[in-house]
C-alpha cells in the first residue's frame, strides 16, 4: 500500500538530503523567534534519540543541542519532512492543531502550510508558505497534536501527551493501553524505552505493573542497528525503570525459561545494547521447548526478513516489530472465547516475590517498509505456547493478518499509520511476498 504525504510524523525513511536545521522553541508568550528560544530540556530529549552523521563528534553534538542556537546536521534517516496533502473531500481547509502544556492552542489551516519537519525526540519545525524561517515546537512543550488532514483517529498522539510519551508516535508502537501512566505506579502500566547513545532506541516496552507482565515489546530492524559486534551477554536482571519488576528468584526452579521478546541476537551492536535485552521486563515465562524451538525459529525468520533481500519480494529498509504474549484471562479466536493464560503460574524458588503469568499464546506483528516503492506489507505470527517440541518449518501455518491479531488480543497495532494505509495492510497477508508459500 503506497502511503500518502499526510501531515503526520509516520515516515521514518525519506530520501532527503542532509540539511542544516536550527533548534528553536516556543516561549510562554508565543513570541517565537530564533533570537528568543527556550533553553533547557531539549538537550536530554535530543542527544539519545538522533543518530547523527558519524563524522559529527558526540561531544560536539551535546554542545550543539544544549546551546540550541547552533546548527545541526542530521542524517536523512532521522529528519522527517512531510508535505501537506490536498484539500479534504469536505472542501474544508484542514491543517494541524497544536495543544501546548501552557493551555494555549495553535491552529494552522491547510492553505497556510508549506511543510513540516520532525526531529525525532526533539520537536517539529512548521514552515508556512512564503516564509524563510520555521516556527519551532518542542515535544516536551506539547500535550497533543491533531493532524486533521490525515484522518488518523486512532493514533497515539491523539490520546496521549507527547510530553509524557515522546516516542509513542513511532511506527512500531501499538496503541497505548488506557491504563498507562506517565510515571510508574504499582497499579498502572508504564512505557519504558531502552536506548544507547551510539545506536538510539534498543526497544520499547509497555509494562503492566499490576499484573507484573509485559504487554508488548516493540523495536526496529534496519541497516543501522543490525551489526554483530558483540557476544550474547546473559546478564539477566530486574528492571529498575518499572514500579514492579520480576526478580531472578521468580524464575529459579520454576520450570520456565526467561523468554526474550526483543531477542539478544537482534541487538549485538554493542555490549551495552545487548545487555539491555536481558532486563526481565523484556521476558515472558516460556517452556524451553517453545522458547528454543518454534519461537527461536520465528525470531531467525524475522531477522532474515530485515537483513536478507532473498527472504521477501522487496528490499526491507525498516522492519517494525512488535512481540508479545497473551496476559488476559480470555482471548477470542475465530469468534470463540478461549483461555488466554494457563491456570498454573510461574512460581520460582525460595525467596521469589511474584508468581508470574504463564501465557497460552505468543505472537509477533511485523510491518515491512520499502523506500524505493514507498510501500508497506504486514503479517502476524500466532503460536500456541506448549511444553512440546514443534518441528513444523512451514511458517505460513502460523501466519494471520494484523486485523485478526487485533481481534484476538484487543491491541491496536501500527496505529500511527494513516488510516487508509493501516486499513489495507492490516486486512490481508501476502504469503507470496514473505515467501512462505
Amino acid at each position: 500500500m503506497k502511503k500518502k504525504n499526510y501531515i503526520s510524523p509516520v515516515v521514518e525513511m525519506l530520501d532527503i538530503k542532509k540539511q542544516t536545521l536550527l533548534a528553536g522553541s516556543v516561549t510562554d508568550s508565543l513570541e517565537i523567534t530564533v533570537d528568543n528560544p527556550i533553553s533547557g530540556d531539549a538537550g536530554d530529549a535530543a542527544a539519545s534519540e538522533l543518530d547523527f552523521d558519524p563524522t559529527n563528534p558526540l561531544g560536539l553534538l551535546w554542545t550543539i543541542v544544549l546551546l540550541l542556537m547552533m546548527t545541526l546536521t542530521v542524517s536523512a534517516q532521522n529528519v522527517i519532512t512531510v508535505e501537506p496533502a490536498g484539500p479534504a473531500p469536505d472542501s474544508k481547509t484542514h491543517g494541524m492543531k497544536i495543544y501546548l502544556s501552557s493551555g494555549t492552542t495553535i491552529e494552522y489551516d491547510f492553505d497556510e502550510l508549506s511543510h513540516v519537519t520532525y526531529l525525532p525526540g526533539i520537536g517539529m519545525k512548521v514552515y508556512l508558505k512564503n516564509a524563510t524561517t520555521s516556527v519551532d515546537y518542542l515535544f516536551s512543550q506539547m500535550t497533543k497534536v491533531d493532524y486533521i488532514e490525515d484522518a488518523n483517529a486512532n493514533a497515539n498522539w491523539r490520546a496521549f501527551s507527547m510530553a509524557d510519551f515522546q516516542e509513542a508516535w513511532r511506527l512500531e508502537y501499538p496503541h497505548l493501553n488506557d491504563n498507562v501512566g506517565a510515571t510508574g505506579s504499582t497499579t498502572n502500566s508504564q512505557v519504558v524505552v531502552k536506548r544507547t547513545d551510539d545506536y538510539g532506541i534498543t526497544y520499547s516496552v509497555e509494562w503492566d505493573n499490576a499484573k507484573v507482565a509485559n504487554r508488548w515489546t516493540c523495536y526496529q530492524l534496519h541497516e543501522g542497528n543490525t551489526l554483530s559486534a558483540t557476544d550474547r551477554n546473559d546478564d539477566f536482571k530486574a528492571d529498575p525503570d518499572v514500579a514492579v519488576s520480576p526478580i531472578l528468584e521468580d524464575y529459579r526452579n520454576s520450570g520456565f525459561s526467561r523468554g526474550h521478546l526483543c531477542p539478544s541476537a537482534d541487538r549485538q551492536c554493542t555490549k551495552e545494547q545487548n545487555k539491555q535485552t536481558f532486563f526481565l521486563t523484556n521476558m515472558q515465562p516460556q517452556w524451553q521447548k517453545h522458547n528454543g524451538g518454534l519461537w527461536k525459529n520465528l525470531e531467525d525468520l524475522v531477522r532474515n526478513f530485515a537483513t536478507d533481500d532473498s527472504k521477501t519480494d522487496a528490499h526491507c529498509d525498516t522492519l517494525y516489530i512488535v512481540k508479545a504474549a497473551t496476559i488476559t484471562d480470555k482471548v477470542t479466536i475465530n469468534d470463540t472465547e478461549e483461555d488466554g493464560i494457563y491456570a498454573d503460574r510461574c512460581v520460582g524458588g525460595e525467596g521469589h516475590t511474584h508468581e508470574l503469568i504463564v501465557p497460552k499464546y505468543f505472537y509477533m506483528a511485523l510491518l515491512h517498509y520499502n523506500k524505493a516503492t514507498d510501500t508497506y506489507h504486514a503479517i502476524a505470527f500466532w503460536t500456541l505456547h506448549k511444553d512440546e517440541s514443534d518441528t513444523n518449518k512451514n511458517y505460513g501455518d502460523y501466519a494471520i493478518s494484523i486485523d485478526e491479531l487485533e481481534k484476538r488480543t484487543g491491541i491496536d497495532f501500527f496505529c500511527n499509520l494513516p488510516d487508509d494505509v493501516e486499513k489495507e495492510v492490516e486486512a490481508k497477508i501476502d504469503l507470496g511476498f514473505w515467501k512462505l508459500q
